[in-house]
């Protein structure tokens, strides 16, 4: 053997590289320990993601529910102002279908109870927004405070459902 060089042995005739407590393997080892990490990464993206799709659904519903009250204190009934108001009801009933289609891909075991909190609030808002529409434009400040909320029994119910659905699916 020159002097020098080391072919890996030791004086008992074992090779160092293969144990596995050597300076060689150690990286390698390491990286072994570090695989069952990747699909924990993964699995927590998927999580993070699968959150965000369905607190935008449950935030498109909202502002669907919200709806009555800016129908109600509209300012004014003229052309411009029903149109931007009925604008924001279809752009609303739009993104609702888009997150309803999405969460059947997404989490079909969800679709089911956001599909029955979509269909809630659009009868407990709808019905409120008709009737909103029927009476006169509030040019006061005072009459912005409507005192009573419209209720939403039904539809607390259908999202508190929904919520536990979504819960036990992130």
């Amino acid at each position: 053997m020159c002097a020098g060089h080391h072919d890996g042995g030791t004086d008992d005739g074992q090779r160092q590289d293969l144990d596995p407590d050597s300076r060689a393997d150690r990286p390698l080892h390491r990286s072994l320990r570090r695989l069952p990490d990747v699909p924990l990464g993964q699995r927590a993206v998927r999580r993070e993601s699968r959150a965000k799709t369905f607190a935008e659904a449950l935030t498109t519903v909202e502002e669907y529910l919200e709806m009555p009250y800016r129908t109600r204190r509209r300012p004014q009934s003229s052309p411009a102002v029903r149109q931007q108001l009925t604008d924001e009801v279809s752009d609303l009933l739009a993104r609702m279908a888009l997150r309803q289609a999405w969460l059947q891909i997404e989490a079909s075991a969800v679709a089911g109870p956001c599909s029955a909190l979509v269909a809630t609030a659009r009868a407990d808002a709808g019905a409120r927004m008709s009737l909103a529409w029927q009476q006169p434009p509030i040019t006061t400040y005072s009459g912005m405070n409507l005192g009573v909320p419209y209720p939403r029994d039904r539809s607390i119910a259908a999202r508190a459902n929904c919520i536990a659905v979504m819960r036990r699916h992130l």
